[in-house]
């Protein structure tokens, strides 16, 4: 099981990475996927796609935990579930980014691309995990 929820974990990290790439790109954000590197001084002078590299480490442990906190809702349906935790990430993650004084603001400046892209990679990785406890395929 280990072995499915790293690799599970590392093909949403990289869609999602690729997806925040595009969403940049296209300036459905109205913030840098990578703007956290100005608040750490070593990571000032380095090159970009080590910067990328880094975001998509972190999104890849979140993955991780997500998948195994997916199983945790078991009894619960996934859509449900995903939706719930997709939101409330998207949300939490665009407050912090935008630094805003109240979730009002938030809400006014949140980006709707964002939040499905969030959704949807969550509710993969709840998906997956819940089809891999449920299947066994390793123990086959």
């Amino acid at each position: 099981m280990k072995g499915l929820s790293i690799i599970t974990s590392m093909v949403a990290a990289i869609g999602t990475t690729i997806l925040f790439k595009m969403l940049g790109y296209f300036q459905f954000i109205k913030w840098n996927p990578i703007g956290y590197t100005k608040t750490f001084l070593f990571l000032k002078g380095t090159n970009v796609y080590l910067k990328w590299i880094i975001l998509f480490l972190v999104i890849w442990g979140i993955c991780f935990l997500l998948y195994y906190l997916g199983l945790l809702f078991i009894k619960i349906p996934v859509s449900i579930t995903s939706f719930t935790i997709g939101l409330i990430i998207a949300i939490v993650l665009e407050w912090i980014i935008l630094d805003a004084d109240s979730i009002e603001k938030t809400i006014k400046k949140i980006s709707i691309p964002f939040i499905c892209i969030v959704i949807v990679a969550v509710r993969f990785i709840m998906e997956s995990a819940i089809f891999h406890y449920k299947d066994n395929p390793l123990e086959k």
